[in-house]
């Protein structure tokens, strides 16, 4: 996800990218189908509506 976000793949931006989409999984925001591998959600949030 780093990668294609254009950071740098070293470890310190990819733990700050997962905790951020960690975050927005909390939110409703983001599915996590498997650990690490996340996806918009089907509710509002996800479709850009608000929750």
């Amino acid at each position: 996800m780093a990668a294609r976000v254009g950071l740098d793949t070293v470890p310190v931006k990819v733990e700050a990218l997962r905790s951020k989409a960690k975050r927005l999984f909390v939110l409703g925001w983001l599915a996590e189908r498997q650990p690490g591998q996340f996806t918009l959600a089907q509710g509002p949030a996800g479709r850009g509506g608000a929750a």
